[in-house]
This record gives C-alpha cells, structure tokens and sequence, in this order.
C-alpha cells in the first residue's frame, strides 16, 4: 500500500523555470502498520493473580504509576471505575485506598497492604513504567479489600 506523500495522489510535475529535479516521495504504511500491535501490547499493563473488594472480584484493566500523580506507589483501576491506590506514606508504611466509581476523595483503608514495585524498561514523559507485586489484606476494614496481584507496564 502506498501513499502518496506530496502531490495529492497524482504523480508531481516540475515547476517550469525551476532547477529543483522532479520528486514523486511515496511512504510505505505496510511497516508502520505491522508494527503499531507490538508498539501498544508493549505499553499495556499486564496483571496476574487476584483481588477482592467486599468478595466480589476486582479485574484491574489499568495502572498507573504514582510518580505522574505525586506519590510513591501504583493506582490499579478497574472497568466500573474502582481504583485502589497503594502509596508510601512519609514514614515508609504503605497506605491503601479505595475509591468507588466516580469519587475523587477515596476511603483510607490504613496500612493493610503493600506493594512491591521496581522500574521496568519502559519511561514515557519523564515517568518510569513500574512492575512488581501488590498484596493487600484489609479485611478489618469497609470494604474489605483482599488478594495479591502482580504487574507490569504501570504508567
């Protein structure tokens, strides 16, 4: 498949009088595309393992790293929008916190949980893409939120 970069699809005839020579540009697509399913899957976040809010299961479709959002830590998101955030406290005990869909002030669940986390390869805008391992025991809390999760390309 190719393109036409210059010149509208139609093949450029020289300006007359001009000494620049004759130049048809084409781009090929064919690499560009066959590349960009490897370019997104590389920065997608992976997850393995389990996690429960109040029993129900907690399917974490995104991640994001807390450096981006001014803490030290991972936000885990699911598709109806719960987020569990796992941040360093200044004191260097985690904290976790829910929050339900929707809600910008979450619910502090206290130091339930914590996270493994190390740079992967990966550094977009300046923040390092996080992969590790979360594990989160806030059974004497509401909502009780349980499991361990690993992940990887947290941005």
């Amino acid at each position: 498949m190719l393109i036409e970069a210059f010149g509208g699809g139609a093949p450029s005839e020289p300006i007359p009088g001009s000494k620049m020579p004759d130049m048809n540009f084409r781009l090929s697509l064919q690499p560009v595309l066959c590349a960009l399913p490897f370019a997104v899957s590389a920065c997608t976040a992976h997850f393995a393992g389990q996690v429960r809010i109040n029993g129900a299961p907690f399917e974490p479709t995104a991640c994001r790293s807390g450096q981006a959002h001014g803490f030290a830590g991972i936000e885990l998101i699911d598709n109806p929008g719960q987020r569990i955030r796992i941040a360093e406290n200044l004191d260097g005990t985690p904290a976790v916190v829910y929050f339900p869909p929707g809600t910008q002030v979450g619910t502090n669940l206290g130091t339930c949980g914590g996270v493994h986390a190390v740079f992967g390869t990966g550094v977009i805008n300046g923040v390092h893409n996080l992969e590790g391992t979360a594990t989160l025991l806030c059974s004497a809390t509401t909502p009780r939120v349980e499991g361990t999760l690993q992940f990887k390309n947290c941005h």
